[in-house]
C-alpha cells in the first residue's frame, strides 16, 4: 500500500515537471527558429561587376516597428546580416545609395528568404537620350456639361533602354522629364511606380523630380479641362520619341486629328463603349493636335448654380453686411428728400 501511494505521488510530481520542461525548451526552439542569417551580393549593372566596400541597409518591419541594420560589402560584393532575432512574419527589404542615387528591393517575409539576395545598382548620368515613351494612352473619360468640364486620364510608359540611371541635372530644370498640360487644366492628380520621385508643377505642365532607373516605368495622371466654346483644341508637344499613341474618347464626342491619317475603331472599358484612335512612331519634338467639336454647353441654369456654388463666402458676407448698412441709409435719405419737397 505504501509503494502504491509513492508511485502516485511520483507521477503527480513528474507530470508538472514534464510540462514545464516542454514549455521551457519550446521557448528555446522558438527563439532559435527566429534567428535569421541573410546573405546577398551588390552588383554594378552598368559594368556587370561586383561593388566592394559599400554600405547596404537592411530594413525590417517587425510587428509595426521599423528597424534597420547596416553591413558593408566585401571585396567580392558580398554582404551578410547575422543572427537577426525577428518574428518569422517580419517584412524586409534592402537598399543602398550608389553615386547619389537610392536603390532598393522589397523582399517580403523574412522566413521566405532562402536564396541569396541580389541588389543591382547602376552608374548615373543626366543625359536623357536613352529615354523613350513606349506608349501613351490619353483617355477623355467624361464631360460634365453643367460645368463645361472635360475629364482626362493619361497613362504613360517611360522606358530607360540603357544600363545607366537617368539623374536629372540640379542646375537645369529644363533637363527634367516634363509633361505638358492644357493651360486651363484643374484638379491634377499624379501617381507613378518610380522609386522616390516627386512631381512639381511647372509653367505648362508638371515635371518629374527624381531618377529614372533602367527598365519600364508608368506614370498615371488625371485632370480636368475647362472649355468655353463648342470647339476645343488640345495640343501636345513630345519631349521624347513615342512608339505608340492611343486616344480614347466617349462615343458622343466628335474628335479629329487634322495632321495625321488614322482609323477610328470601337473599344470597351468596363463594358462601356468608347472610340479608339491608335497611331505609331512619333519623333521627339513632334506636335499632336486634337480638335473637339460640338462640345455640350452649360445652360443658364447650370451657370447660375455654378456661380452660387463657387461664390466666395467671405466676399458674400462682406456684400451682405454692406447692403444691410446701405439700405437703411438710402431709405433715410429718400425720406428726408420727400420732406424737403413737401416743404
Amino acid at each position: 500500500m505504501l509503494i502504491q501511494i509513492n508511485k502516485k505521488i511520483y507521477y503527480l510530481l513528474l507530470l508538472p515537471l514534464i510540462f514545464f520542461t516542454i514549455l521551457f525548451f519550446s521557448d528555446i526552439i522558438y527563439a532559435e527558429n527566429n534567428q535569421w542569417d541573410l546573405k546577398g551580393r551588390l552588383i554594378n549593372g552598368t559594368t556587370n561587376s561586383y561593388v566592394k566596400d559599400h554600405m547596404v541597409i537592411l530594413h525590417i518591419s517587425d510587428d509595426g516597428a521599423m528597424k534597420e541594420y547596416s553591413a558593408k560589402s566585401d571585396n567580392f560584393g558580398y554582404f551578410h546580416f547575422k543572427s537577426l532575432n525577428h518574428l518569422k512574419d517580419s517584412i524586409i527589404g534592402v537598399s543602398s545609395i550608389f553615386e547619389g542615387v537610392l536603390y532598393g528591393k522589397d523582399l517580403g517575409l523574412i522566413s521566405n528568404q532562402s536564396d541569396e539576395i541580389l541588389l543591382t545598382v547602376y552608374k548615373s548620368s543626366d543625359n536623357s537620350e536613352n529615354l523613350t515613351l513606349a506608349n501613351s494612352t490619353i483617355m477623355f473619360t467624361s464631360v460634365d456639361k453643367s460645368k463645361n468640364l472635360m475629364w482626362v486620364m493619361e497613362l504613360i510608359k517611360v522606358v530607360n533602354n540603357s544600363k545607366i540611371t537617368f539623374k536629372p541635372p540640379r542646375d537645369n530644370p529644363m533637363g527634367m522629364i516634363r509633361f505638358g498640360l492644357p493651360t486651363n487644366y484643374e484638379d491634377l492628380i499624379i501617381d507613378s511606380d518610380l522609386l522616390g520621385v516627386e512631381f512639381i508643377v511647372i509653367d505648362k505642365g508638371f515635371a518629374v523630380l527624381g531618377n529614372v532607373y533602367p527598365g519600364e516605368h508608368q506614370i498615371l495622371f488625371t485632370y480636368g479641362i475647362k472649355y468655353d466654346e463648342e470647339e476645343y483644341i488640345y495640343n501636345r508637344n513630345l519631349q521624347f520619341d513615342l512608339n505608340n499613341l492611343r486616344i480614347i474618347t466617349e462615343g458622343n464626342l466628335t474628335v479629329k486629328l487634322p495632321d495625321f491619317i488614322y482609323d477610328q475603331n470601337d473599344t470597351y472599358v468596363n463594358e462601356i463603349k468608347y472610340n479608339l484612335i491608335e497611331m505609331n512612331n512619333f519623333k521627339k519634338g513632334e506636335k499632336i493636335k486634337i480638335i473637339f467639336s460640338d462640345l455640350p454647353q452649360a445652360t443658364i441654369l447650370d451657370k447660375s448654380k455654378n456661380y452660387i456654388q463657387n461664390f466666395d463666402r467671405g466676399w458674400g458676407m462682406f456684400v451682405l453686411f454692406f447692403i444691410i448698412l446701405i439700405i437703411p441709409f438710402v431709405i433715410l435719405l429718400l425720406g428726408k428728400n420727400k420732406k424737403r419737397i413737401k416743404n
